[in-house]
């Protein structure tokens, strides 16, 4: 958790474009997602929609270990004020997209392999579209490829989805699990996105 002064030092240092922008299509196109050098070990996140935010209530409220560390540091407007205090959960749900960039500290992740991209945006990527025994197949199959606790909190992510499914969209696919650098472990980094 960062201090008070410490984001006070992130937000001024934002504001005045001290980070540099890292370029990456896959953040660009998937999160519609800034992305900028940090440190070594993490990079800043600007977002300008809810995803993230609704992963984080989710992360909250199950307890998700299969996940990159992630903190919020600041709402902004488009004028780099300050929106004090952020937007509430129940605002967050309301279903009303956001016109706030959102900047988080998250841990530097890689993004998967050809052939794993491939198989989650093959199994993972259309399980709303699938009954429950599908998902069920569906969720075995990633247990036997990538063990039992990627599967499990997979499926608590989709029962939050199907809680929420008149605010979220589900949106886990190969670009949505990235790996942690020191250990190669495949984590969920952004499995929502807003209902149209």
């Amino acid at each position: 958790m960062y201090s008070n002064l410490e984001r006070q030092d992130i937000i001024t240092r934002f504001i005045h474009n001290e980070y540099e922008q890292i370029f990456c299509d896959k953040c660009m196109l998937t999160f519609l997602t800034n992305v900028y050098h940090f440190d070594a070990q993490h990079v800043l996140l600007e977002k300008r929609s809810l995803g993230l935010e609704y992963f984080c209530e989710a992360i909250k409220t199950l307890k998700l270990s299969k996940i990159p560390k992630v903190e919020r540091i600041i709402v902004l407007d488009e004028e780099d004020n300050v929106i004090d205090p952020p937007p509430s959960k129940e605002e967050v749900f309301s279903g009303r997209e956001t016109d706030y960039r959102y900047i988080y500290v998250i841990e530097r992740l890689v993004h998967l392999s050809d052939k794993d991209t491939a198989f989650f945006n093959k199994s993972v990527k259309d399980m709303d579209w699938k009954n429950d025994s599908e998902r069920q197949q569906i969720l075995a199959i990633v247990e036997q490829q990538y063990g039992k606790l990627l599967s499990v909190e997979i499926s608590y992510l989709y029962d939050f989805y199907a809680k929420h499914s008149n605010v979220l969209a589900w949106d886990l696919h190969g670009d949505n699990l990235m790996q942690k650098i020191d250990s190669d472990e495949i984590v969920v980094i952004d499995p929502y996105t807003r209902r149209s």
